[in-house]
């Protein structure tokens, strides 16, 4: 198969891919937190005042027109993280084409993208297409060199970080780039970095004025998640890594052509932009190995990987390695089919909705505070967010991980949908909480179709 015949299949399955996801996967606890806090935007509510969000507030802004138009259910969610996916891999495309010479490398790269992307969390709603979004549009107006553009440039800086907070890392990207290209006149260095800061301490004054004039203090606004994380350190960064190589296999490739051809790489400016975008992105995984950090480094990943082909290989004779660099996406192909499908085909929104319902018939109506914890109304571990589906029949629930918390809210609960994993901690840790729960409580077992989740309900007779 020739590199073209292959990039048409990567975006043939691509496109399959993210097409049953949007409307066969079943509903994330990460996109209930997500457009529940998107729902309260549409509702005239303050982020900060008449709730927290652990983000800078950008991207939840940015979801509010399409939001507002196709509602915050699971497909209008997937939908829109689907369409900044494919913005992106545009992006990417243009960058690429600035920088490649061969038209099919750059169409393939960017195939090979948007497949990682859906692989590392495709059916998930996550903030990190917007940071990317943002980024690569001040990449792309420094990149143009005039200073209106630069100071655009500025302006993307700062809403990739008020996406979220690691957006910073454009801007800091943003810094060395400047000082990379225009080391050797130090005029026109200080002009265009002075240009570049304008725009964007101009950008953040106006964003923060806004939630300012609306009520919010700077305190609650700057209480960004994360400061409560505990540092993985360096084991995380490995695991980060190890979930980079997966994402895209060709990765020992490009370190080993960098390390080869060393030093004509360092002479090629934005090769070394992208290196450090890459390594740069990839410390947040210091704080956390979650898989979906892997798309901040991702394209700088695609734009290194093709410019490393095609300076080093193409027209060189070197088959081997541009035939790895093809044969790397059958890697990411194959988990998707045997993992990312596996859910969607095995946990169907169908089935979840009929749960819940199930659910839902079970606990009076009227009930106001309801604890859930169970791991059959979300997909993955026990969560924070609770089970989502519960909220379009109306009832709140409330769920705090095990510590000082937990008793309060269990205590204040008139209902539960309870994980078995969760009843077996409070019987050996807590069986006074246990207790109350069972108390003058009729106890349901329900089980989704293929067996696999299970909770146990206790309500009260209606």
């Amino acid at each position: 198969m020739n590199t073209m015949q292959l990039t048409k299949f990567l975006f043939f399955i691509v496109c399959i891919s993210f097409v049953l996801a949007i409307f066969c996967s079943v509903e994330n606890p990460d996109i209930y937190y997500y457009m529940g806090s998107i729902r309260l935007l549409l509702d005239g509510k303050v982020p900060f005042v008449d709730f927290h969000i652990g983000y800078t507030p950008l991207s939840f802004y940015m979801a509010y027109l399409p939001a507002s138009f196709f509602g915050t259910g699971n497909t209008a969610a997937l939908a829109i993280e689907t369409f900044m996916n494919f913005l992106n891999a545009g992006l990417v495309y243009y960058l690429l084409r600035k920088n490649v010479q061969n038209k099919v490398l750059c169409f393939f790269f960017t195939a090979f993208y948007l497949s990682s992307v859906f692989f590392l969390d495709g059916m998930c709603y996550m903030l990190e297409p917007y940071v990317t979004f943002w980024g690569l549009l001040s990449l792309i107006a420094l990149y143009k060199n005039k200073l209106w553009t630069i100071f655009v440039a500025g302006i993307c800086s700062f809403m990739s970080f008020w996406s979220k907070q690691y957006g910073l890392g454009y801007v800091i990207l943003g810094i060395f780039y400047l000082l990379l290209y225009h080391r050797i006149s130090w005029q026109s260095l200080f002009g265009r970095m002075f240009v570049f800061l304008v725009g964007l301490f101009g950008a953040a004054f106006c964003m923060i004025e806004l939630l300012l004039m609306q009520g919010v203090s700077l305190a609650s606004m700057f209480m960004f998640s994360g400061d409560t994380y505990e540092k993985l350190g360096l084991i995380g960064m490995l695991e980060g890594y190890g979930f980079l190589i997966i994402a895209v296999p060709f990765f020992p490739v490009m370190v080993y052509l960098i390390v080869k051809n060393f030093k004509s790489f360092c002479e090629d400016n934005f090769m070394v932009v992208c290196l450090c975008g890459v390594f740069g992105f990839m410390l947040t995984t210091y704080v956390r190995s979650y898989v979906h950090y892997i798309q901040l480094p991702l394209p700088f990943v695609m734009l290194l990987g093709a410019m490393l082909l095609d300076k080093y290989c193409i027209g060189k004779n070197d088959e081997r390695l541009m035939k790895w660099f093809k044969i790397s996406a059958i890697v990411p192909l194959s988990i998707m089919f045997y993992f990312d499908y596996n859910f969607i085909f095995h946990n169907e929104r169908i089935a979840v909705n009929e749960t819940a319902n199930e659910i839902a018939s079970i606990i009076p109506k009227g009930t106001e505070k309801v604890y859930v914890s169970s791991k059959l109304l979300c997909i993955g571990n026990i969560n924070r967010y609770g089970a989502p589906m519960l909220e379009k029949w109306g009832m709140s629930n409330g769920f705090m991980e095990e510590g000082e918390a937990l008793r309060e809210v269990i205590m204040d609960a008139d209902s539960y949908v309870m994980d078995p994993a969760k009843l077996d901690y409070l019987r050996q840790n807590e069986s006074d909480l246990l207790k109350h729960i069972e108390e003058g409580r009729i106890r349901t077992k329900i089980a989704c179709r293929d067996k696999r989740f299970i909770a146990i309900v206790y309500s009260k007779k209606k």
